[in-house]
């Protein structure tokens, strides 16, 4: 069994990593990280999530191929978010481009399905799962990056087509790897 911080550490020192090592993901933690978002409540029980993990490095390869016009499609947008802070740009830039060098990313879909009129309730399910999945990896040591740079630079839509295309639209992606850490 594995060891897992308490939920408020956890809560409380989780962060975005933008960096990773190459290091794997040893495939028992992995399964938890999963079965935690698989876990997550949802309105009306329509558990309406999908997630593709992204390992192998052919995969991940083409996701960054995907995602290579991310940085300067997104470049007009972090220039007004972030004007006096031009590190933070470059910085952003650098982690879209290459997703961090993770070795893993997850792809969360909404299932395709008729849901009718409950696009919010339905997008919130979606959320509560990769918030458990990101609280699951920081309690096993694995850092993760919440992403919505795929959605607000305009390559959902091939995202879907190269890793789900029987899947509803893609939610977000998450990055997940040991952390790099910096001398």
């Amino acid at each position: 069994m594995t060891k897992y911080m308490d939920c408020s550490t956890v809560i409380s020192t989780r962060r975005s990593v933008r960096t990773y090592r190459p290091d794997p993901i040893p495939e028992v933690v992995l399964q938890e990280i999963i079965e935690a978002a698989l876990a997550a409540p949802s309105a009306d029980n329509l558990q309406p999530w999908f997630f593709v993990v992204v390992k192998s490095q052919k995969a991940m390869q083409r996701l960054i191929e995907i995602m290579s016009t991310a940085p300067q499609r997104l470049e007009a947008h972090l220039g007004s978010r972030f004007t006096r802070y031009p590190q933070v740009i470059a910085e952003t830039k650098q982690f879209i481009s290459k997703l961090g060098n993770a070795p893993i990313c997850v792809l969360a879909f909404q299932k395709e399905k008729a849901y009718s009129n409950k696009a919010a309730i339905i997008q919130q399910s979606i959320a509560a799962a990769i918030e458990n999945m990101l609280l699951a990896a920081w309690s096993l040591g694995v850092g993760s990056c919440w992403m919505t740079a795929p959605l607000e630079a305009g390559l959902s839509h091939n995202i879907k087509e190269e890793f789900a295309p029987e899947k509803g639209e893609l939610a977000a992606m998450i990055t997940l790897g040991f952390r790099r850490r910096f001398r």
